[in-house]
């Protein structure tokens, strides 16, 4: 018992020094950003006075720096803020389904956010789940889940969030003020009379699942939570974030572009932090990860599984990026993800049954986009 004890101590003790490290890290970022402005700031001054002077190859020189220095970081800011809108490429009705409704409503905040809503099986005890897509994406990216919710009959809610698909516009915060699109989402399907109230559940993905853990802290009444490659922190993971999409390295352009996008929304990196959510929430959660996720690695979701008080499991594709876990593993995303949602929202498989054989998804992904 002591020893169990001592483990628990200095397990702990160690994730607080490494998470003051990190933060006095990132109160750090601010003034390298600071002096690189400043820095800049000089050379627009000095490229001035090249140009009086005419000497154009230092100009030239002078200006190229600051291109780099404050363009190429404005430029990667911006498709985080206001990211390109993905049109609707279908409906339901091309999917084969006939029972469903265009949902509108509004986040909490007052952004208009459209979906599809499909209710659940008259048949079933009403379950429904809310399910909340990635940056720059819109409901289309978890329609394969979705289905494969359907074709058991549960409920699903799909729908845009701020800023992308069809919904209003909105700057991005990568889950903060998301949140409350999330909450507009579940006080819609509260409103629906095929839905029971005491049976509704969360899936998230990556931005979507950031979002998803900051609005359960308000939702005590959720009885499930699903989170895919989602990030623990924004700071944690902005560098490695950069050189998966850019191949540029994190510094000099990361603290620059850290401040841009604060000075734009108004928030500090350290408010967006899904890890100190997940240690809020007394809810199930099931988290999933890819192995080869490049983009955010699978260390976030490890972190989040330990830090969560009421974890259900740590579901790792094992051939699987970024974005395609259920392409990856269909068999086994089935498996493990029915599995949670139909203990804890249907209370009828005990834990042991995911050790049964499984059956083929009835789910056709070939038709998705």
């Amino acid at each position: 018992m002591m020893s169990a004890l001592s483990a628990w101590y200095l397990h702990h003790i160690q994730q607080a020094k490494e998470s003051r490290a990190k933060r006095s890290l990132f109160w750090l970022k601010p003034f390298f950003a600071r002096a690189m402005i400043a820095t800049i700031s000089t050379l627009i001054v000095a490229t001035w006075w090249l140009a009086l002077t005419r000497s154009i190859y230092l100009m030239l020189a002078f200006g190229a720096i600051l291109v780099i220095g404050i363009l190429v970081p404005y430029v990667l800011a911006m498709p985080m803020l206001y990211p390109r809108r993905s049109r609707l490429t279908l409906t339901l009705t091309d999917l084969g389904l006939t029972r469903w409704h265009e949902a509108h409503f509004f986040s909490t905040d007052g952004v208009p956010l459209n979906g599809w809503f499909v209710p659940p099986d008259p048949q079933s005890n009403g379950a429904t789940l809310v399910l909340v897509h990635g940056l720059g994406a819109n409901r289309e990216q978890l329609l394969g889940q979705a289905l494969t919710m359907i074709a058991k009959g549960y409920g699903v809610l799909l729908f845009d969030l701020r800023n992308h698909g069809t919904s209003g516009s909105a700057i991005t915060t990568l889950g903060y003020t998301e949140a409350e699109d999330v909450i507009g989402a579940v006080r819609y399907v509260l409103s629906r009379p095929e839905v029971n109230p005491m049976l509704i559940g969360l899936v998230g993905y990556s931005m979507g699942g950031a979002a998803v853990l900051r609005a359960a802290t308000r939702l005590p009444d959720l009885k499930a939570i699903i989170v895919e490659s989602t990030y623990t922190s924004l700071e944690d993971n902005i560098a490695q974030g950069m050189v998966a999409k850019t191949g540029l390295p994190p510094f000099p352009f990361a603290p620059i572009m850290i401040w841009f996008g604060e000075h734009i929304t108004g928030l500090r990196i350290h408010q967006i932090r899904p890890i100190d959510d997940v240690a809020r929430l007394k809810q199930p959660i099931l988290f999933i990860h890819g192995a080869q996720d490049k983009t955010v690695n699978v260390s976030n979701s490890q972190r989040l599984y330990a830090a969560a008080n009421n974890p259900q499991g740590l579901y790792i594709v094992k051939n699987a990026g970024h974005a395609e876990l259920q392409r990856a593993d269909p068999l086994g995303f089935e498996r493990y993800v029915l599995g949670f949602l139909d203990r804890t929202l249907r209370a009828e498989v005990p834990l042991l049954s995911l050790a049964r054989p499984l059956t083929r998804s009835r789910v056709d992904l070939s038709l998705l986009p």
